[in-house]
């Protein structure tokens, strides 16, 4: 399955809205998505990225190559963090991941990272 959180955010950061993050409750119902922005985010801005939103198609060829390409360009800093998650995925079950294809391995990672990064936001908002 594909992250639909994390495309839909590299997404909408590309396009220049300003936002903490996205969170997608059902992948299939779009009732359940939800767009966190950030305090210096215009109305217009909540606007055009709702609207993005309704129509955002993660399996869209478009889509996927944007989203490889922001992939690939992310900081040495980010990619030191996908790093930490894809070792600490390995650690909990070498075979499995030994198993897995390149496609799967850079899946998992990046669901993982996504996980890590909601946790993050939820600790500079909390603590």
């Amino acid at each position: 399955m594909a992250d639909v959180a994390g495309m839909l955010t590299r997404a909408l950061v590309a396009r220049g809205t300003p936002i903490v993050g996205v969170a997608i409750g059902t992948p299939d119902d779009r009732a359940t998505w939800r767009i966190d922005y950030q305090p210096s985010a215009t109305a217009q801005q909540q606007a055009d990225a709702a609207a993005f939103m309704a129509t955002f198609d993660p399996t869209a060829p478009a889509v996927i190559d944007a989203d490889t390409t922001a992939l690939s360009s992310v900081t040495s800093r980010h990619k030191d963090v996908l790093a930490t998650v894809a070792w600490a995925i390995q650690f909990k079950d070498p075979a499995a991941w030994a198993a897995k294809t390149p496609a799967q391995k850079r899946t998992q990672v990046l669901a993982e990272a996504d996980n890590w990064r909601d946790i993050r936001v939820f600790i500079e908002k909390n603590l």
